[in-house]
């Protein structure tokens, strides 16, 4: 989750929204754990106004290129209407704001971006029935109280329908979402999941369960992390009674259902389940982490999982071995992950170094 307090700063350190400009280079890019082998080539769409943002990059270490500044730097990217979509604070001037951008996943061009109204500081994203449902937050009241939003916009970026939580508290927000079992499921920060209509957006159920960092839905079991409290929360989608607590070791925040598991991300395992029998089928060690995972996907080659410190691993599910670990920006956060036209695709969630900062990284992993 980025704060609101940090999605803000970056909005303040960013200009003016503007029609986005795609990076014209592609180099291969070495993971550190793969020594000379094969690659994992990158292009990054720069979402700021750079007309030119070619680079080159060196294993952990920034990478150099045009250093302008854009729009705010994004909080998530994930595949919605066979495109990515990414989201940023709008900034200041009053009210609620938030920049949605649109990436054409064959030709890596970004398309005319749009501002929508009513929801601060997005969070996270995921297509479910018509719409794509992004979470975030109210605008702030004088007591520094607000209530997490989600919106469901269409194709066009249009907000087609919103759910305000009535619980307010210091910052709240949604913070995680999902689309599963006929429902779009969102995690807030006042310790509730919200089960939405997705064809209306009203409110159908709220479970009451610590801070979610994640979710996902597997037929019908609901998941969600408590990367504070170090365990899985496991939740009938159809009554909302609690049915199962894992706990882990570290910290979980991504999760995700694929091939028929429930997959959790902590900083020192991958943890794998059976969504049927609620039982615990395998333990995998994760390579180092300094900071928890912020998102994870089913992507080219296996599950994919980004973190705070600009890291991206695979975890290659023929295998079953982290065969991907590549860090391109270490003064950047790497925000949740999306997959779409045989890549993957990171929001770079830090302001600098531009063209890292204000972006979203396309990775195309060697076949």
């Amino acid at each position: 989750m980025i704060s609101r307090s940090l999605a803000l700063a970056l909005a303040a350190a960013a200009a003016a929204p503007a029609l986005a400009l795609a990076q014209t280079s592609t180099v291969p890019y070495v993971p550190p754990t793969q020594g000379t082998g094969t690659g994992v080539a990158w292009s990054t769409v720069d979402l700021g106004t750079c007309s030119v943002a070619s680079g080159t990059a060196v294993v952990n270490q920034a990478f150099v290129g045009c250093n302008n500044s854009g729009i705010a730097s994004p909080a998530f990217a994930t595949a919605a209407f066979g495109s990515i979509w990414t989201a940023a604070n709008g900034g200041y001037g009053g009210g609620a704001t938030t920049y949605l951008q649109a990436i054409n996943p064959s030709t890596a061009q970004a398309l005319p971006g749009v501002m929508i109204t009513g929801i601060d500081a997005p969070q996270a994203g995921a297509q479910g029935g018509k719409y794509l449902w992004v979470v975030g937050a109210t605008a702030e009241q004088a007591n520094g109280k607000s209530a997490a939003v989600a919106v469901g916009v269409d194709a066009t970026g249009t907000v087609r329908k919103r759910f305000t939580s009535s619980a307010k508290a210091i910052s709240a927000m949604g913070q995680s979402v999902a689309y599963g079992a006929g429902r779009v499921w969102v995690g807030d920060t006042t310790n509730r999941i919200y089960a939405l209509s997705p064809s209306t957006g009203k409110l159908l159920r709220t479970i009451r369960t610590p801070n979610t960092r994640g979710l996902a839905v597997s037929g019908s079991t609901v998941w969600g992390t408590n990367a504070t409290g170090r365990n899985v929360r496991v939740f009938n989608a159809s009554t909302g009674a609690q049915r199962k607590v894992f706990t882990v070791k570290g910290s979980p925040n991504a999760v995700l259902a694929a091939g028929g598991s429930v997959w959790v991300f902590t900083q020192a395992y991958l943890y794998r389940y059976n969504p049927k029998t609620l039982k615990q089928t395998a333990r995998y060690t994760a390579p180092p982490s300094q900071s928890g995972w912020l998102g994870a996907v089913s992507g080219p080659g296996g599950l994919w999982a980004s973190n705070y410190v600009a890291q991206v691993v695979r975890f290659n599910t023929s295998t079953r071995t982290f065969d991907i670990n590549t860090t391109w920006s270490n003064s950047n956060v790497a925000g949740a992950i999306g997959s779409a036209g045989g890549a993957v695709w990171v929001a770079n969630g830090g302001s600098s170094p531009s063209p890292v900062g204000h972006s979203v990284t396309r990775f195309a992993p060697a076949p």
